[in-house]
Formats: C-alpha cells, sequence, structure tokens
C-alpha cells in the first residue's frame, strides 16, 4: 500500500497452530498497566488495533508547547518502554512475571515532528527481558509508515525465547530472541501498558493459545528415498 515497503508477515500456516482465543477491547489511561487474563502467555498469537483518542491527538498537535521530537527519536537510543512521551510508548510486555520483573515489551511510540506531522515508531525492548546478567539486551526497531485513515496494528507471536513482532501488516518486522529465568512456561504473564503522558488509548485485539509445531525428523525410508532422486 505504501508503494515501497518490503512486506514480511508469517506463513498462513501459523493459523493451524491456534488453539482456544480469547478477545478484549480495552481503554488504558496515560500510565496505566493491565494485566490481560490469558492463562499461561509462553506460547500466542496476538493481533491487535490500536486508536489514540481524538481529542489527546488534537490537543498535543494543536499545542506549541509540546516539544517536536521525531526527529531526535530513535528505539535503540531513546532509554526504551519506561521513557515516557506526549503520545507514546504503549503496546504490550510479552513473557513477563506477575511482578515485571522479567518482561519484553513490543511497542509504539508516536511522535510529533518539526513540521507537526506525526511519526509512528515500532520497537521491542529486550533491556528487562531476563534477569541474567550473561546476555545482550539490546532495543530494536524503526520508523514504520503509517497512512492515513489507519489505525495502528500489530502482530505478535511469542514462543517461549522468541518473539516475533509485526507493524502495520509488515512494514516494520523485528525478531528477537530472549532468555527470561522465571518468565516461563505457566509464569509467562501478559501484560497491555501505555506509558504515554497525556494519550488515552483503546486496543481492540485478540489472543489465540498456540499448539507446538511438532517438527518430526525424516523417517529411514525418507531419506533412503531422497538420496535415490
Amino acid at each position: 500500500k505504501t508503494g515501497k515497503n518490503l512486506v514480511q508477515w508469517p506463513v498462513e500456516e501459523i493459523k493451524s497452530l491456534r488453539l482456544s482465543s480469547k478477545q478484549f477491547d480495552l481503554e488504558v489511561g496515560p500510565g496505566s498497566v493491565v494485566p490481560v487474563d490469558v492463562g499461561s502467555a509462553a506460547q500466542l498469537d496476538i493481533e491487535v488495533e490500536f486508536e489514540i483518542n481524538k481529542e489527546s491527538l488534537e490537543k498535543i498537535l494543536g499545542n506549541a508547547s509540546v516539544v517536536a521530537e521525531a526527529e531526535e527519536f530513535s528505539c535503540e537510543k531513546s532509554g526504551g518502554s519506561t521513557v515516557r512521551g506526549a503520545l507514546g510508548p504503549f503496546g504490550f510486555s510479552v513473557l513477563a512475571t506477575e511482578s515485571l520483573s522479567e518482561q519484553t515489551p513490543v511497542y509504539f511510540y508516536v511522535a510529533k515532528g518539526t513540521d507537526s506531522e506525526l511519526k509512528t515508531f515500532f520497537c521491542t525492548d529486550t533491556s528487562r527481558s531476563s534477569v541474567a546478567n550473561d546476555v545482550v539486551k539490546p532495543i530494536y526497531g524503526s520508523i514504520v509508515p503509517v497512512l492515513k485513515g489507519e489505525k495502528l496494528t500489530m502482530r505478535i507471536l511469542v514462543d517461549h525465547s522468541i518473539v516475533e513482532a509485526f507493524g502495520q501488516g509488515g512494514r516494520t518486522c523485528i525478531t528477537s530472541r530472549v532468555y527470561p529465568t522465571t518468565a516461563i512456561y505457566g509464569a509467562a504473564k501478559l501484560f497491555l501498558f501505555n506509558n504515554a503522558l497525556d494519550a488515552t488509548v483503546t486496543a481492540s485485539f485478540t489472543v489465540w493459545q498456540m499448539n507446538s509445531a511438532f517438527i518430526h525428523p525424516y523417517s529411514d525410508e525418507a531419506v533412503r528415498a531422497l538420496s535415490r532422486t
């Protein structure tokens, strides 16, 4: 749709692994963290639409005192999901403990530019993904194009130690390897958060529990058959 993006998206067969699902429609105020009751959150498929409250947008775009930060912002260098701006960050913390001592936030950060236009960034913050000290825990991401009239959308695949995030239908994609020590199996939780200073966000989303892929090795007979071809 943008005419300039290479789009990446999970193969359709991933949907065959979906099990039970839950749907949510939540309004999240500034500075809020909301637990999402889906049971074990170690293997999930999450699809979500976010919408920033229109009054919040108009107030910020029309307020000259709100700092234009889009040109200075970057996912990697701007401090991660805890650094609060007028319109973000907001998203999900996956593979999280109940106390949030371990968590991997996947989020949008919307910033006003010097031209008073909005720019949207899509990021994954692994800096708190594990309490282990012997692993690298960077912050990833980049700007993601959002066309006029579009809601902000993301899809997140969670598979124990892999988090794959797709922003705006796959215009920006982030694959992260994380190493939680406690947020594993049944102890892994899911949270919705909005760390924006001034904006209320509505999140409409579906969360599926996921089955294992059950990948089997070739049988001896299949290997012999391949070697003959």
